[in-house]
């Protein structure tokens, strides 16, 4: 399945809806798809499920399609059971009075809508799972006509316990090293997503490891804890093969610790989810702002993504990475470098990032790649203002050649 939401360029008359209504279902119909498309006050929401290959073909086209922009992917994995099984694709709005054999009317409530245009990183958890459970579904099951859909029980979503990060980091400490494995296996076989163990257990269990106020880089234990939890990283990464990665846009980011840091997990939480988003991914571990300069004016980055542990608060390192921010803007190919911090200090202080100097500062891993989107299209923005501003016969600047203009 894959939830996304998008703008609309136009707000589309009742004929256009109807259109794109017509259109979407006879390609849903011929690659198997079923699905729900939600649109309220200029904006889309669209549940699609079925085959992956005819999954990634329908998404391919959705994302080339002009009448829509700003298209974030909300939710997307592997589910045991079709929500929408009777349906090649139905369509709700508020602009329709009554319904018939083709609308349903959906009163969305406001407060989960302004969340979803202005919240965008609350991804499915606080959004999308609380519009698609609380108020489609319900909704559904009092209108004529559409009884069918929730005859088969729906798969749950899947939530940690709030003791299950406090539990994993004392297996990852364990005699026994595959304590770990099988304790994570099991929150798997309970339908935990990959981005949902990132967020809900592996990020809160590497904070149990450092402690309330642990900061002791040579800790033995905090070192074969982060490098058992990376293992495990890896490990379920081939699990969760996704089967949209080839088609989707490929960006540049260079993710890093910050120089100096020797805790690396939180970059290799955000490497593993920049690949599954498409991107072409360059995971390093600089020694020196030099070195990390270097890399930047070797080769033509978009996004550079450079955290601090996950484990243990870095307040006192702040001032060193607002000078190794600086530092990789002037040494950058890139003149629009977007730059992102994650890590446990801005976890417990989110306003951070202004302080060294960051375009966006991330509470969690999960957060970095739709931040990455929100900052790429930012640019974009910016870049067709000033374009438009240039007068006639002045020739643009281009990145190094092969290299796509963002």
């Amino acid at each position: 399945m894959l939830a996304y939401r998008s703008r609309s360029v136009a707000p589309p008359t009742e004929r256009e809806l109807d259109a794109i209504l017509r259109s979407a279902q006879s390609r849903n119909r011929a690659e198997n798809l079923t699905g729900l498309l939600i649109y309220d006050q200029n904006c889309f929401f669209q549940w699609l499920e079925g085959p992956a290959r005819g999954l990634a073909r329908v998404w391919d086209s959705i994302k080339r399609d002009t009448r829509h922009k700003d298209v974030q992917v909300l939710r997307s994995e592997k589910l045991p059971v079709r929500f929408f099984a009777d349906w090649d694709l139905r369509l709700a709005h508020r602009a329709r009075g009554r319904l018939d054999t083709t609308m349903v009317e959906l009163d969305s409530p406001q407060e989960l809508l302004r969340q979803l245009r202005f919240r965008p990183n609350v991804l499915a958890r606080d959004a999308w799972d609380a519009v698609f459970s609380d108020v489609v579904l319900p909704r559904l099951r009092m209108e004529h006509g559409v009884r069918r859909l929730v005859t088969a029980p729906a798969a749950p979503v899947w939530h940690a316990r709030q003791d299950a990060p406090a539990e994993l980091a004392g297996l990852l400490l364990a005699v026994d090293t595959g304590a770990a494995a099988q304790y994570v296996n099991g929150l798997v076989d309970q339908g935990a997503s990959l981005e949902s163990l990132y967020r809900e257990v592996f990020e809160p269990a590497a904070r149990c490891l450092g402690g309330p106020s642990h900061d002791e880089d040579g800790d033995l234990n905090l070192a074969v804890g982060l490098g058992r939890l990376q293992i495990e990283v890896r490990r379920l990464s081939a699990q969760f093969e996704h089967p949209l990665y080839s088609v989707r846009p490929g960006h540049a980011v260079l993710v890093a610790p910050q120089p100096g840091e020797s805790h690396a997990m939180g970059a290799v939480l955000s490497s593993e989810l920049f690949w599954r988003d498409g991107w072409d991914v360059s995971c390093e571990f600089p020694s020196s702002d030099s070195v990390l300069g270097q890399l930047l004016h070797d080769r033509w980055f978009d996004v550079l993504d450079l955290s601090l542990s996950i484990a243990l608060r870095r307040d006192r390192q702040l001032e060193a990475m607002g000078m190794t921010i600086r530092a990789a803007h002037t040494a950058s190919l890139n003149p629009a470098l977007a730059v992102i911090v994650d890590g446990r200090t801005f976890v417990e202080r989110p306003q951070a990032y202004l302080d060294v100097g960051a375009d966006a500062g991330c509470v969690t891993v999960v957060e970095t790649v739709p931040a990455a989107h929100r900052m790429l299209d930012s640019i974009a923005r910016r870049g067709q203002r000033a374009a438009r501003q240039i007068p006639a016969g002045l020739g643009q600047i281009a990145p190094p050649s092969g290299t796509a203009l963002r």
